[in-house]
């Protein structure tokens, strides 16, 4: 992406802060959450609550999307440069935001894929199906599976 990340902070071992500045400030969290497979991550994102949770269903139409989501894709490039071999799986709270990822990776696929392999999930008769993801493609990606290229 070709827009300036927010400044963030490592405030914990994987996870990550930063402040949204549009027509409000706003706290924003990034985590990598173990799986329970070897290497295996959840990226979770959201606003940053008073109890330390992340609320991942808020729209808060900030006007800074394209910032937010440059700083959350700079810090899954910091992450996965100290954990090289680490499989992020990244699903949207809501189809809606599944299918807000689906359009980003589409758009900016030449660049990451200089750096991550991506795999899309879909949902086949009721079964979770990892298939390569592409660009020109029709189908509707439940989740994703990003990996840095070594």
């Amino acid at each position: 992406m070709t827009h300036v990340p927010y400044p963030y902070n490592q405030i914990k071992a994987r996870q990550y802060f930063f402040v949204s500045v549009g027509r409000q400030r706003i706290a924003k969290v990034a985590e990598f959450l173990p799986l329970g497979r070897s290497n295996s991550f959840n990226l979770a994102f959201g606003d940053l609550r008073p109890d330390g949770s992340i609320d991942d269903k808020n729209v808060s139409n900030n006007g800074d999307i394209r910032k937010v989501l440059t700083t959350v894709i700079e810090i899954l490039r910091q992450f996965t440069e100290s954990e090289p071999d680490a499989m992020i799986y990244i699903e949207g709270s809501t189809v809606e935001r599944t299918r807000l990822y689906t359009r980003i990776l589409t758009t900016y696929y030449p660049l990451f894929s200089m750096e991550f392999s991506i795999v899309g999930i879909i949902d086949r008769e009721n079964k979770k199906e990892p298939v390569l993801f592409e660009i020109k493609s029709d189908v509707e990606y439940f989740a994703f599976l990003i990996k840095r290229i070594n």
